[in-house]
């Protein structure tokens, strides 16, 4: 799936992604940060404004989301790898399967962000506590059950 060399304890796979899932991007997310270095981890709530930006005609579905303090964003990974089974990240003792951490390495790259909104402004929400690359396609918003802490 890429040329990028594996790193100790990667496994991958070259099993065909099946094509059977009818995903749109209903928008896009402004972030600061343009390189996969150097986007933030676990980043708080008092991170960087951000901005979720919903194209037409899915802005008309914003309609009371200022009622929501916390939004959970689901997010196409889009620079992603898709063939890893395997990493052995910095942080772990020894390599696990991509199915055990949180990170955007997967054969779907669906990511979940907790954010806070701050305000609306008509079809942008800005929102604090984003940790995903400027452009990142936006599948979802759902307003947050329980937020996380600060």
């Amino acid at each position: 799936m890429t040329d990028k060399p594996l790193k100790p304890g990667e496994e991958t796979t070259s099993a065909p992604l099946s094509a059977d899932a009818g995903l749109c991007f209903v928008g896009h997310v402004e972030t600061p940060w343009r390189d996969l270095a150097d986007c933030p981890r676990q980043i708080g709530f008092d991170g960087p404004e951000c901005a979720v930006v919903l194209a037409p005609p899915w802005d008309r579905a914003l309609l009371g989301i200022e009622r929501a303090r916390h939004l959970d964003l689901v997010l196409w990974l889009h620079r992603a790898r898709r063939d890893l089974l395997t990493i052995h990240p910095a942080h772990a003792d020894a390599p696990r399967g991509v199915f055990t951490f949180r990170s955007p390495v997967r054969p779907n790259p669906i990511g979940v962000s907790q954010v806070l909104l701050e305000r609306v402004q008509g079809a942008r929400l800005i929102v604090r506590g984003l940790e995903v690359l400027d452009g990142t396609p936006l599948i979802d918003i759902k307003p947050a059950r329980c937020p996380h802490s600060v």
